[in-house]
């Protein structure tokens, strides 16, 4: 499974993760979040948008 760099980015540097396909994911790739639009989004995706979100008017993702 492939995360955005910006979203585990701490778990990296403490160590909690580690990268196994370094040699097969060297290219950047873009970040779409796409959703049907329904009245409420079930919780634990409502996070990821939101952490998302956050994370690209931070700038993680320039």
């Amino acid at each position: 499974m492939q995360f955005p760099l910006p979203q585990i980015r701490q778990e990296l540097q403490e160590g909690k993760l580690v990268t196994v396909l370094d040699d097969y994911t060297q290219d950047l790739v873009d970040v779409h979040a796409v959703w049907p639009k329904v009245g409420h989004l079930r919780p634990k995706l409502r996070k990821l948008v939101d952490r998302l979100i956050a994370l690209g008017e931070a700038g993680a993702f320039d």
